[in-house]
């Protein structure tokens, strides 16, 4: 949501940060396991619990966020509720430029055939980058971080 809600300029910074934040979290929760910290018996249901804190605060905010921009211009065709949904996002002013550039995205969306996954394991193409997703999804397994 925060990628696709963010202006062109910041959205690659955007999708960075979640990933980072994601790395933050598995880091924080691994130390406070610990068993000097949390990771007592007496204390296993508040570390369990604690991960729920973050879920019930989006499931309660999030209903009152717009809708993503993108979203409502190319899928629904709703030009005023994307630019309300921008204008709630990025305040007031002039945003014609960002919603031209969603416009050309989905004109570049268009003329893309989506492939199905046997296609694109067919497809010489994408062969190799195919091959190195593969491997390093496997060997991410192989790493250690699911023993710990």
């Amino acid at each position: 949501y925060v990628g696709e809600i963010s202006p062109r300029k910041l959205r690659g910074f955007a999708n960075s940060t979640s990933s980072f934040f994601w790395s933050l979290g598995k880091a924080v929760g691994q130390i406070s396991g610990q068993r000097e910290l949390l990771g007592s018996k007496s204390l296993w249901p508040m570390l369990m619990a604690s991960c729920g804190l973050p879920a019930l605060v989006q499931l309660v905010t999030l209903p009152f966020f717009p809708e993503s921009p993108p979203y409502l211009l190319m899928h629904k065709g709703d030009q005023e509720g994307c630019k309300k949904a921008i204008r709630q996002l990025w305040g007031e002013g002039h945003h014609q430029a960002e919603i031209d550039d969603i416009m050309k995205e989905k004109a570049t969306m268009e003329n893309i055939k989506i492939l199905s996954v046997l296609e694109l394991m067919k497809e010489q193409a994408f062969r190799w980058q195919l091959y190195m997703i593969v491997i390093l999804t496997a060997t991410v397994q192989l790493c250690g971080i699911n023993a710990v």
